[in-house]
C-alpha cells in the first residue's frame, strides 16, 4: 500500500495505485537540506555517482516502515562515498520535522523538506504517491522511475534493485583523503631556457605544466575571464609520470613562474605548485652588433638570419619598402622600430617572409641594445624582390591528412621539394623533405592554425 498525498484538501490516503515520476531525463536542481548544507543534482552525477531519491513525509505510514530499509542499503551500499547517493525529499514537512524524522530513523544522508526547495523537486518530477524512489544515472537519464515491489520487504531488495546499474556493495569507512601534489625542481637555466623537472607523489593521477611571467598569466586571465587554475588546464601540457621539460625563446634577465597543477584519479585537482625563477643577463657592455643576411626565395619571399654579437641583450629588426623607410626617414623609423615592435629577439633568428610586393625595393632594418640598456650599431641591408627563371616555376599540387589533426600528419605530393610549416607570425617551425607521400611528426607544435609551403604552393594546417 502506497500514500496518496493530496495539498488540496490536505489530508493523506491510502489507495492502491504504482507510482512514478513522469519525467525520463532529468531536471537540475538545488536545494538545502534540513541542517543547511546545499546539495545541486547534477553536481553528484557529474562526479559519476547514481542518485536516489526516496520521496516521502512524515506521517506516510509506508514511508515510515520502508525508512529502516532505504538506511540498511544506505549503509550497505558504501554510504554516499561509491556508485549511488542516496537522498530524500519530502514536499511538505519543515526542516525542525525532518530533523526529527532523520533523528528518528538514523538518516545519515540529506533530508531536504518544503523550505529546502523539496515542494519544487516534488512538483517537477510529478511524484503523486508516497514512497516513490527514483533513480538518476550519471548521464542524467532516469534510471528507474520507481521501485514496483511494494512493500518492500528488506533492505536486500532495495539492493538487488540497484545492481543491474552496476552499483555494488561497498564499506561505509571514511575514503582515504587524496593529496595530489607534484614536486618542481628546477634545473639548468639559460638566458633564454628555463629546465624543470616535474615530480608527482602517489596521490597525483596527473598534471598540467606551464611557465610565464606573471604579467602576462594576470593579463590572459583577465582577458579570457577564467581562473589560473583553469588557463593552466587550457594551454598547459599534461603528463602523468615524471617529465623533465625546457622552455626556450624566453627573455633573459626576466622572473618567469613554473606552475603545476595536480590531479588525482577521480578528476579532483590539487593545490597549485610553482617555482620561481629568473634568466640570466644576456649581452656585455660592448656596442650591440646585428649581423643580417637576405635570401631572396620567390618574388614574395625572402629568408633572412639575424646573428646578434656577444654585446646585444635584445634586438629588433624588420623588413620595410625602401620608398616608406625614405620617406619616413632613418632616424624615425629606428626609433620606430626600438619602441613598437612587439617581437623583441636575443638569439640567431631564421625567419621566411611571405607575402611580400613582387620586383620592390625593401630594406631589412635591425637595431639592439647591450646589456646597459644602451642601443648600438643600426643594421641596413638593401635587397630586392627579383628571383632569375622564377616565372619557369609551377606550383606543387599536394593534399594534406588528417587536417584537423593531432601528433601526426601525411603529405602526399606530386613532386619532391622542402616542406616548411609557418604559424600565424610567419615564422618557419619546421622544415622535411618530401617525396611522394610522407609523414611528418607535429607532436611539438603548439595548438592552432599554420601554413604548410611546398615548393610555393601553400596549405593551411589546423592542430587541435
Amino acid at each position: 500500500m502506497k500514500k496518496l498525498f493530496t495539498l488540496i484538501i490536505a489530508i493523506f490516503l491510502c489507495i492502491n495505485v504504482k507510482a512514478q515520476t513522469s519525467l525520463t531525463e532529468a531536471v537540475d536542481f538545488t536545494v538545502t537540506d534540513c541542517y543547511g548544507e546545499e546539495i545541486r543534482l547534477f553536481d553528484i552525477l557529474d562526479r559519476g555517482q547514481y542518485v536516489l531519491i526516496d520521496f516521502f513525509f512524515m506521517n506516510c505510514t509506508p514511508c515510515q516502515t520502508v525508512a529502516p530499509k532505504v538506511v540498511e542499503a544506505y549503509k550497505a551500499l558504501g554510504c554516499n562515498q561509491h556508485d549511488v547517493f542516496f537522498m530524500e525529499i519530502s514536499p511538505v514537512d519543515n526542516n525542525d520535522v525532518c530533523q526529527w524524522w532523520a533523528e528518528r530513523y538514523e538518516v545519515e544522508y540529506p533530508t531536504v523538506g518544503q523550505f529546502g526547495g523539496g515542494g519544487d523537486v516534488d512538483y517537477i518530477y510529478g511524484i503523486s504517491s508516497y514512497p516513490t524512489f527514483v533513480l538518476i544515472a550519471p548521464d542524467r537519464s532516469i534510471a528507474f522511475q520507481d521501485i514496483d515491489i511494494y512493500p518492500i520487504p528488506d533492505a536486500q531488495t532495495i539492493i538487488d534493485y540497484l545492481a543491474p546499474f552496476g552499483i555494488e556493495e561497498h564499506s561505509c569507512e571514511e575514503a582515504p583523503v587524496l593529496n595530489p601534489s607534484v614536486e618542481i625542481t628546477l634545473g639548468e637555466v639559460t638566458t633564454t631556457t628555463i629546465e624543470a623537472t616535474f615530480t608527482p607523489n602517489d596521490d597525483c593521477a596527473s598534471y598540467h605544466l606551464l611557465a610565464d611571467t606573471q604579467a602576462n598569466m594576470d593579463m590572459w586571465v583577465t582577458m579570457m575571464g577564467v581562473s589560473l587554475e583553469e588557463l593552466i588546464v587550457m594551454w598547459g601540457i599534461e603528463k602523468t609520470s615524471e617529465y623533465t621539460h625546457t622552455w626556450d625563446e624566453f627573455a633573459p634577465n626576466t622572473e618567469y613562474t613554473v606552475y603545476a597543477l595536480p590531479k588525482d584519479a577521480d578528476g579532483n585537482f590539487g593545490e597549485l605548485v610553482t617555482a620561481t625563477v629568473t634568466t640570466e643577463q644576456a649581452g656585455g657592455a660592448g656596442t650591440s652588433v646585428i649581423e643580417l643576411v637576405v635570401e631572396v626565395l620567390t618574388k614574395t619571399t625572402v629568408k633572412t638570419t639575424a646573428t646578434p654579437n656577444a654585446e646585444t641583450s635584445v634586438y629588433h629588426y624588420c623588413l620595410v619598402e625602401k620608398s616608406y623607410f625614405e620617406e619616413m626617414g632613418e632616424e624615425a623609423f629606428v626609433q620606430y622600430l626600438r619602441e613598437e615592435d612587439p617581437y623583441p629577439l636575443y638569439e640567431v633568428d631564421v625567419w621566411e617572409w611571405l607575402d611580400l610586393t613582387p620586383e620592390t625595393d625593401y630594406y631589412a632594418v635591425a637595431t639592439g641594445q647591450n646589456a646597459d640598456g644602451e642601443w648600438g650599431e643600426t643594421t641596413i641591408v638593401p635587397f630586392r624582390t627579383e628571383v632569375e627563371g622564377f616565372d619557369e616555376l609551377v606550383k606543387t599540387n599536394f593534399s594534406i591528412y588528417p587536417n584537423p589533426a593531432t601528433s601526426t600528419i601525411n603529405i602526399l605530393s606530386d613532386a619532391k621539394g622542402t616542406a616548411k610549416i609557418f604559424d600565424m607570425t610567419s615564422r618557419c617551425v619546421k622544415e622535411v623533405q618530401i617525396d611522394g607521400t610522407t609523414t611528418i611528426n607535429i607532436e611539438g607544435l603548439d595548438k592552432g592554425v599554420y601554413f604548410i609551403n611546398l615548393n610555393d604552393s601553400v596549405k593551411k594546417l589546423v592542430i587541435k
